[in-house]
């Protein structure tokens, strides 16, 4: 008998988190970080490339969880001499990592 094989239903991207998601990279280059959203066996995070200060973030989370990703570890960084939108920071400051 013939093996079904079923594709995964393709996720909709959210316009307005995929907009935040953006301005929080937005903000992590105002402070020298570049962003790179990279496939791989890792959530992500802060490391150094040839004295170049990088955020790795994995392609395959979902919307929510790479919001939550960045925003946490971007509390972890002195953002208080740089403009961050108000919700952004209360976002930040409830961010919690899964």
């Amino acid at each position: 008998m013939a093996r079904v094989i079923r594709k995964k239903p393709v996720k909709q991207l959210d316009e307005k988190k995929e907009a935040l998601i953006l301005e929080i990279i937005e903000i992590y280059n105002s402070i020298d970080y570049t962003v790179r959203i990279e496939k791989g066996l890792f959530k992500g995070g802060f490391c150094l490339l040839k004295e170049k200060k990088l955020f790795l973030l994995n392609k395959n989370l979902d919307q929510d969880k790479k919001i939550n990703f960045l925003l946490k570890n971007l509390s972890e960084l002195n953002t208080e001499n740089i403009f961050i939108k108000p919700n952004i920071r209360e976002m930040m400051d409830n961010a919690t990592i899964l």
